[in-house]
């Protein structure tokens, strides 16, 4: 269908320094130029009020079954909830339930609380005690579960007896996919929370994001995508490898709407949780814990490699980032198919050179910086002033040349927040410039979701897949930035109330 071309005239034109407006014509960027000499006829123009024209964001690392979820209401939001909000709504939601039905609550977190203590489950009992309940950490490494719950969570994590401490009402890692599987949403809760969660990125600027499955079937993604109006690219987890091969799928298979990514698979923990790998120990005690014997690693790199498929895998802590760098090396992968890092968060100078000696690439997350780093922040508390000072060296990755881009990991779904976040970081090996930033928010992110070189950029001919921002892109005015529009194949997705 031919769509009806516009004008976004009066702009700061990402990239395009004496240019104040774009064209748009059957969904993709037909002109950039001077509105004087590109106005005219009947075409529709758009007055950007001296805002940012930028090439729509890509969210490299986010999770939009969650996303969707709490904001369609199915889930239990406690993100930025203190000890006794989180448990009020909790127990406000066990209201509302029968004893049959699971209530799932995610995003708590003890960091910010007095004490800094875990939700218990004597605590959650106390708000739910007829109901089961899982309440699962903003990291999503540490649930906590209520009686109800651990009674019908034995059979499900059976298998994965270390990560689960059901007698203290606690689960880890691998058992809270089980967790989660077992209180899923009805297929209509999941397609209101798709649904749901394109609104969230169409409203934060994103046009493409790569969303990992978890327990859910990916075919799910793939098949709503087009209907969202959002690109993605999906990221099913490593256990599904045998299963997408036998359907002779490979990463880069799929449509303009939705392609397949990479697998993804777990090296260690979080800092949150205490259970990141790393080589010197928290305070007081600990050193987190890698997930994979290194020969068990190698060889799910190699047979991911091997069957045409680019691997995601997590590793925040220097063990574990040190632990897959050396099987990479071992499995000697191809750096065609563009093997991604997520989060290296604490690696060491030794571990960003070899990162971009092997040809690996890093999705990293600056809005962990947001929420964790700095003076009295998680990482300082839990790792020390020094190492918190190290970590998510933005810096160091950029000046290496290794290929990066930015996700969210949905803390919060906001690239905006991210960019706010890296350019006003607590520490100078952690900042990155507006423009930084955004490079690696779009054409980043869309060279490691295997694009094109030209993708994610503001360029002729390329898909209108682009944000209007309500100012000019400057340090100084970064906090009172929102997105006004967003277009995905030069359809509107989203105006901002005031532009309707």
């Amino acid at each position: 269908m031919t769509q009806k071309a516009f004008l976004i005239c009066n702009a700061r034109v990402w990239h395009s320094p004496l240019a104040d407006a774009v064209l748009v014509a059957d969904g993709r960027v037909a002109r950039i130029g001077r509105g004087a000499e590109l106005s005219g006829g009947a075409v529709e123009e758009i007055d950007a009020g001296g805002g940012a024209v930028l090439p729509g964001f890509v969210d490299s690392h986010t999770h939009l079954l969650h996303s969707g979820l709490a904001e369609s209401g199915w889930q239990v939001e406690l993100s930025g909830c203190g000890r006794a909000e989180a448990l009020e709504r909790i127990a406000a939601r066990a209201r509302e339930r029968t004893v049959e039905e699971w209530i799932v609550a995610r995003g708590w977190g003890e960091s910010c609380w007095s004490p800094a203590e875990l939700l218990s489950r004597a605590e959650l009992d106390r708000a739910a005690p007829h109901v089961p309940v899982v309440a699962i950490r903003v990291d999503g490494h540490v649930a906590v579960l209520n009686g109800p719950a651990v009674l019908q969570a034995r059979l499900a994590v059976r298998g994965r007896a270390a990560s689960a401490d059901l007698a203290n009402g606690q689960a880890r890692e691998g058992a809270i996919e089980c967790l989660e599987a077992l209180a899923r949403p009805s297929q209509s809760a999941v397609a209101d929370a798709l649904q749901a969660a394109a609104r969230v990125c169409h409203r934060e600027g994103i046009t493409t994001a790569g969303t990992f499955s978890g327990w859910l079937d990916p075919g799910v993604f793939v098949a709503a995508a087009r209907g969202l109006r959002l690109r993605l690219v999906v990221h099913p987890p490593i256990e599904r490898l045998p299963q997408l091969e036998a359907l002779g799928l490979r990463t880069g298979d799929g449509d303009e709407w939705a392609r397949w990514g990479g697998v993804k698979l777990f090296a260690d923990g979080s800092v949150g949780a205490r259970n990141a790998a790393v080589s010197q120990p928290y305070l007081p005690r600990g050193r987190g814990v890698l997930l994979y014997r290194s020969g068990a690693l190698r060889r799910l790199l190699a047979a991911a490699d091997g069957a045409g498929w680019q691997t995601l895998v997590h590793a925040i802590g220097d063990r574990a980032i040190g632990q897959v760098v050396r099987a990479h090396r071992e499995a000697r992968t191809t750096a065609e198919l563009r093997h991604r890092i997520e989060h290296f968060e604490f690696p060491t100078a030794a571990q960003v050179e070899a990162t971009r000696d092997l040809g690996l690439c890093l999705s990293m997350q600056p809005n962990f910086v947001g929420n964790w780093s700095g003076s009295g922040g998680l990482y300082e508390r839990a790792l020390g002033a020094s190492r918190d000072s190290e970590c998510n060296p933005f810096r160091a990755v950029l000046e290496a040349g290794i290929p990066l881009g930015l996700g969210s990991d949905g803390m919060p779904l906001s690239p905006l927040y991210g960019v706010s976040s890296a350019v006003g970081a607590p520490h100078a090996g952690q900042r990155m410039t507006i423009e930084e930033c955004v490079a690696s928010y779009t054409a980043g992110s869309a060279f490691l979701s295997g694009d094109a070189p030209s993708a994610g950029r503001l360029a002729i001919g390329e898909p209108a897949d682009l944000v209007l921002l309500n100012g000019p892109l400057d340090e100084n005015g970064l906090s009172r930035l929102a997105v006004s529009r967003t277009w995905v194949a030069g359809e509107c997705v989203f105006a901002a109330k005031e532009e309707r």
